[in-house]
């Protein structure tokens, strides 16, 4: 039995959120992931009034999805956030929420247990007059790795719109950055460090590599900005290679990140990276290497002229916040929304700690967010 009156207020939904431990075992081994939060976010879904299913996106990782559907036909709006966090090193108690100074502390607070919160309470008001159309609330898992959960949510459900609540301090982001995963391997031939003739290094060899892609990085971000995404940018993230400090390394593997604004995709990716280890092959016969990309989300833009962004924009206005849209530099699952025919934006609270041991959201953003999206729906739904 649901211990929540009907969720309006936002603050005690994200206490109990923040509580649950969630954080997503494909980047901590051994994690418990999503299923105790999903079992919160169930019952403040059920008491605001919505009808809730399970998707089991991966083997005890649901999806959690929360449906109010009107007696009349009508458009239908999609709240979309996801549940899972990343890891807690170095953070104490990172799973008891602290109300301090108008912020709430605590892993997730505000990647993104704060919008889960609001878009919840914004269901639970707007389930006093739901009259037309569809409101689907969807709280996904695995968005800080593969974003399994949103994957699995388009493949079942449909809206003619969306909105993400990322932390977006009370902007409307109608765009943001995409990325690219890409593995570069060198070779070189092992050898007794005392026999240089008959080695090759091919950690050396990829230092020249990393000469090369920070040449690059440069060019990419004196390039003009993409309106809302920024320029494109590259950094080498990990690297490994070498037996023993006796020996010359025979391979050294770099894993690197390469964010994309639109007009980028993998394939060029792949072609810039493959051109740069051919420039160093032209200039050393003996260079090996080779590069693969091994993830990739696209970059996100929404067309001005949708109605959405207008409807949101009228309701900061509203609310006295800013009105001007902006873009946000991380990647989202609004693009797996938009990819799937949901055409999406970003928008809620703000606060800071994204990823770090000190995380936090405002708790008067809290309410700001909810007010906005229950008026934003309205408009486009009602």
């Amino acid at each position: 039995m649901s211990h929540y009156h009907c969720p309006v207020n936002p603050l005690p939904v994200l206490l109990d959120l923040v509580r649950a431990n969630s954080v997503n075992p494909s980047l901590v081994p051994g994690a418990p992931g999503e299923a105790a939060v999903a079992e919160v976010v169930r019952q403040a879904m059920r008491a605001a009034g919505l009808e809730v299913t399970l998707q089991e996106a991966a083997p005890g990782r649901p999806n959690v999805i929360g449906v109010l559907d009107g007696r009349a036909r009508g458009p239908s709006m999609m709240l979309c956030g996801h549940i899972d966090t990343v890891g807690v090193e170095g953070m104490t108690d990172p799973f008891t929420p602290r109300v301090d100074a108008g912020r709430v502390y605590g892993r997730g607070a505000q990647d993104m247990k704060g919008g889960v919160a609001a878009m919840i309470a914004a269901a639970g008001v707007l389930a006093k007059s739901w009259t037309r159309g569809k409101l689907i609330v969807a709280a996904v898992v695995d968005e800080e790795h593969m974003s399994l959960g949103a994957e699995a949510l388009v493949r079942e459900w449909r809206a003619d719109m969306a909105v993400v609540t990322e932390p977006t301090d009370l902007r409307l982001a109608v765009g943001h950055k995409g990325f690219a995963w890409v593995d570069i391997v060198t070779h070189g031939r092992a050898a007794h460090g005392s026999r240089p003739e008959e080695g090759r290094d091919a950690i050396a060899r990829m230092g020249r590599v990393l000469v090369a892609l920070e040449a690059r990085d440069r060019e990419l971000r004196a390039r003009p900005a993409v309106q809302f995404q920024g320029t494109g940018s590259l950094h080498a993230s990990l690297i490994n290679g070498g037996r023993e400090l006796s020996s010359y390394p025979d391979r050294c593997v770099l894993q690197m990140e390469r964010r994309t604004v639109s007009g980028e995709d993998a394939a060029s990716v792949a072609r810039e990276v493959e051109y740069l280890l051919a420039q160093l092959r032209h200039d050393d016969a003996e260079f090996e290497g080779e590069a693969v990309v091994t993830a990739y989300r696209p970059a996100y833009r929404l067309d001005a002229g949708h109605p959405l962004p207008a409807a949101i924009l009228g309701a900061l206005a509203r609310a006295r916040q800013s009105a001007e849209p902006t873009g946000m530099s991380f990647w989202t699952d609004a693009a797996i929304l938009a990819g799937a025919g949901i055409p999406s934006v970003l928008f809620g609270p703000g606060g800071a700690g994204l990823h770090s041991i000190e995380e936090y959201v405002n708790t008067d953003d809290l309410a700001v967010c909810r007010d906005v999206l229950v008026d934003a729906t309205r408009t486009l739904t009602q």
